[in-house]
């Protein structure tokens, strides 16, 4: 492995995400390997008061994707698939 980013907020199932524009974006790649969306309706008090919201801002928090860059030295191709094709 010779690099990896740690990206926080975001769901593997891309079509699970908003768009850039929903969400706080903050970026130290260069010193921690870090992204972390942050989705801007946390900054909305009133979500934090219905139970509802505030279980799904709780959930949305705890999404991590680690994507990790590797060489392989081989000649064969290597294809990977997740449980979502």
């Amino acid at each position: 492995m010779y690099d990896h980013v740690v990206i926080k907020g975001l769901s593997p199932i891309r079509k699970e995400n908003g768009s850039e524009d929903d969400y706080f974006i903050f970026s130290d790649i260069e010193n921690m390997g870090l992204i972390s969306y942050v989705p801007k309706y946390i900054a909305k008090p009133e979500n934090f008061a219905d139970p509802i919201n505030n279980k799904e801002l709780h959930s949305e928090a705890h999404k991590v994707i680690y994507r990790a860059y590797v060489t392989f030295k081989t000649g064969f191709k290597l294809h990977l698939k997740d449980k979502y094709g």
